[in-house]
């Protein structure tokens, strides 16, 4: 069954209901909604990354690095609501729609996407999560400097140099701040 999505304008008004095929073609002129939520946590001092290994069966990056949890927020939903299912879907792991701290939004016209980033603090151990095995092939957690090293290479998804930055960026705020709750 296909997925449907919210769409807006460029200015963020919406414009009506379409379906993920139509969302997702290279001409759309529209954006839909994702959500990006990030993990950290304090185990073995210094704050550590968790990341996701995606799946070989993915038809987009398979058996690339990525981000821990991501999906599109279907119709109707709200971008809360999103984190809470996509988490629970790909990492097993039912949160609170509290523990999702709004980070910044990206604009980006190649999928035409408008994309929520949320951070997540806390000392979740990877043996208590399910993994999705269509969507994650396995998971793991990173110091600070080998998740850096990790996010410019070729084994992480092919996202924008500044869209790296702009993660990095807040995930070493959350790891000075303090990274749990």
């Amino acid at each position: 069954m296909e997925e449907f999505f919210d769409m807006y304008d460029e200015n963020g008004s919406h414009i009506g209901v379409w379906p993920k095929s139509r969302a997702h073609t290279p001409d759309a002129g529209a954006f839909h909604k994702a959500v990006h939520i990030w993990f950290v946590n304090n185990a073995g001092g210094g704050g550590r990354i968790l990341v996701q290994k995606r799946s070989a069966a993915k038809k987009q990056s398979p058996n690339k690095w990525d981000i821990p949890s991501a999906g599109h927020v279907n119709a109707g939903e709200d971008c809360l609501t999103a984190c809470v299912r996509e988490t629970q879907e790909e990492l097993g792991i039912k949160l609170p729609k509290s523990k999702f701290k709004f980070q910044c939004e990206r604009v980006d016209k190649k999928p035409w996407e408008f994309s929520q980033h949320y951070l997540v603090k806390c000392d979740i151990k990877t043996e208590d999560m399910t993994l999705d095995p269509r969507e994650v092939a396995e998971i793991k957690w990173f110091s600070l400097p080998d998740f850096e090293k990790l996010l410019y290479s070729d084994d992480f998804v092919a996202h924008s140099k500044d869209y790296k930055d702009t993660v990095l960026g807040f995930i070493t705020l959350a790891l000075v701040t303090g990274p749990t709750d």
